[in-house]
């Protein structure tokens, strides 16, 4: 009995078996697919956030794009503007130089006539001394036959002191006339000069914007994650937007392409300069304090080392680039638009206004940059430089090359390149290496 009681819960449970075990399977089951589901329903969400961040970075890019657009045709209608600027004060320096080659020829003219007019009377003034005295005239007269006869001679004599006085006075006046055109030869010459630095000044601005629109967009595009050849596809389209924007002829167009080539190979060749100049003294420098520290161990702790540059700093002769209040000063801190903890390597003033040059020198670079914008650097000499950032698209007002005097306008305060609002961002340079511009101010 007992045995067929055993059988039959053995049997009972074989039975339930195929019952109670796809239950419990069915229920996993169900779960594992509730967590499936969730987690497609989380990658669905992340990848739906996904798309709208993309479109609505796409659509900010287009935007961009066609704030980009506007942009182009605004600086190409600068470019023309400046171009066609160009053209006319190159006619004009053509008219000056023709001008002054015609008053060359007028005063050769006066001053070979003048000399033969001083050799004649001179030539006269040695035959009275010679042939004859003041009695020859007196006895001239006093040995006339007749009233008439003597009329005649007084009449001779008054024409030879006639002629002379005219010959004399003529003489001066062309004398006067010869000073005249020099004077205005030398004007001209003033005028010339300073047109020619005009327009160096207008040809190195030409290039700084063409350097800002060629940046623009390649920054739109690098945003875009284009592929080299999309990028230089995109760079082609805008070439073409800001040739249907010019309003130049072909034969201007051809002229600002060879005006922009050559100011590239001269900026080219300012800066491989200006980097083998800084690589020179950085490594003299280097040498200077590796003798320095080698003599000042050999000498012992007695010695001291040659004082500091900042002893001279103070009487260095800087002014205040700008007029503007001290808004950012030299030293670490949070990048405004970056976020990042980094080194600020100037003196930033706030305000807006003229920039002008701390100190006298020669000019090596006037241009545009990425993060500096418009920008100058100035050499100084013995190792010194300085640099005058975010200026005001077009407003450089000096060209590489060329000398400044202290307090020179250089530029006007803006906000070009990576800047948050109208400032002047000023570094000091000592041998290539940035220090605090609060030491020469």
């Amino acid at each position: 009995m007992k045995k067929k009681l055993m059988t039959g819960i053995i049997a009972a449970l074989l039975l339930a078996s195929p019952i109670v075990m796809p239950t419990v399977t069915e229920a996993a089951s169900v779960e594992d697919l509730e967590s499936q589901k969730a987690e497609l329903e989380n990658k669905s969400n992340d990848l739906n956030s996904k798309i709208q961040s993309q479109e609505e970075t796409l659509n900010n890019l287009e935007s961009e794009k066609a704030n980009l657009e506007s942009e182009v045709e605004k600086l190409q209608t600068d470019i023309d503007a400046v171009v066609l600027e160009l053209k006319a004060q190159e006619q004009k320096l053509a008219d000056s130089k023709a001008k002054i080659e015609k008053l060359k020829v007028e005063i050769e003219k006066l001053k070979d006539l003048i000399a033969k007019r001083e050799e004649k009377l001179e030539h006269q003034a040695r035959s009275v001394q010679t042939d004859g005295n003041t009695t020859n005239m007196v006895e001239l007269v006093l040995s006339a036959d007749s009233l008439s006869d003597l009329i005649g001679r007084v009449g001779v004599v008054n024409q030879l002191v006639s002629a002379n006085k005219d010959i004399v006075t003529q003489q001066e006046n062309d004398k006067k006339e010869v000073e005249k055109n020099e004077q205005a030869a030398q004007e001209e010459k003033v005028a010339i000069e300073s047109l020619k630095s005009e327009i160096e000044v207008n040809k190195n601005n030409l290039v700084a914007q063409k350097a800002e629109l060629d940046d623009k967009i390649i920054q739109v595009a690098t945003k875009y994650d284009m592929t080299e050849s999309e990028k230089n596809q995109f760079v082609k389209e805008q070439a073409v937007i800001a040739t249907q924007t010019s309003v130049l002829s072909s034969e201007l167009q051809e002229e600002r392409q060879r005006i922009i080539a050559e100011e590239e190979q001269a900026q080219a060749a300012a800066k491989k300069a200006e980097a083998e100049a800084e690589a020179k003294a950085a490594e003299a420098e280097a040498k200077q304090t590796a003798s320095s520290s080698s003599s000042n161990s050999s000498k012992g702790s007695s010695n001291t080392a040659p004082s500091s540059s900042s002893s001279s700093s103070n009487s260095s002769g800087f002014i205040k680039p700008s007029g503007g209040y001290s808004t950012s000063s030299y030293g670490y801190r949070i990048h405004p638009i970056t976020g990042v903890n980094k080194l600020h390597g100037g003196t930033d003033f706030g305000g807006g206004g003229p920039i002008v040059a701390a100190q006298s020198g020669s000019v090596v670079f006037a241009g545009y940059h990425s993060s500096w914008g418009y920008y100058v650097k100035i050499d100084h000499g013995n190792g010194l430089q300085t640099l005058y950032a975010h200026m005001v698209a077009g407003s450089l007002l000096v060209s590489p090359g060329q000398h400044v005097s202290q307090g020179q306008q250089i530029g006007t305060m803006g906000t070009t390149g990576s800047s948050t609002g109208v400032h002047l961002h000023f570094e000091v340079y000592v041998n290539g290496s940035r220090v605090d511009p609060a030491n020469y101010l």
